[in-house]
């Protein structure tokens, strides 16, 4: 027991923790933002490293089945539960982005999708805080805003949201300079109104 232990220990080191982590997030420079974008990593406050799988094709000779890889698939969807502050600001540019691709009031559509799209990762943390492993999401756009829940009742809470943001597959690197891809610095992007807000 003593050395199957010993091996645990040396195998496992601190171990990854759930609560030890970072989203490194920015939004496209075509959607006009009022929030400060370095604030979400703090705002976050649960996200995921998501899945991907390989499909499988069956071979059938005389009977016997053969399963070779087929084609990879992503989950295609990362969803990040935000705290909300008093004036909205985040969830206003959650949304802002989403009317940069299609905006219902106006009757207008994104006639350049790249614009509207974004790269967007999650950063796996080691107990000093430093980067270990990055994944970073090629093609974002915010696919979902979540409701706001409120009541009388609900007291000693802070508002929570959840974003759900749309991606066409992701790549994992080694600490911060994410090798093979370099995620996108958070940028602060000028403050703008939006007219259809």
């Amino acid at each position: 027991m003593a050395n199957k232990l010993a091996e645990l220990k040396t195998a496992l080191g601190a171990g990854a923790r759930s609560n030890k982590y970072r989203i490194n997030f920015s939004v496209p420079t075509a959607i006009a933002t009022t929030s400060i974008m370095q604030n979400a990593d703090t705002l976050c406050k649960a996200t995921n490293f998501p899945s991907m799988t390989i499909g499988q094709i069956e071979v059938f000779n005389q009977g016997r089945k053969l399963l070779i890889p087929g084609d990879t698939a992503y989950t295609n969807s990362w969803a990040v539960t935000f705290y909300n502050t008093e004036d909205h600001a985040l969830r206003r540019d959650m949304i802002a982005w989403m009317k940069a691709a299609d905006n219902f009031q106006a009757n207008t559509h994104s006639g350049n999708p790249s614009a509207v799209m974004g790269e967007l990762g999650v950063t796996q943390l080691d107990s000093a805080g430093n980067a270990t492993a990055t994944y970073t999401f090629h093609n974002v756009f915010v696919q979902e805003v979540g409701e706001l829940a409120v009541g009388d009742e609900q007291v000693n809470t802070i508002q929570e949201f959840d974003v759900t943001f749309s991606f066409s597959d992701w790549v994992v690197g080694t600490g911060a300079d994410n090798s093979p891809a370099t995620a996108r610095a958070a940028t602060l992007n000028d403050i703008a109104t939006d007219p259809m807000a």
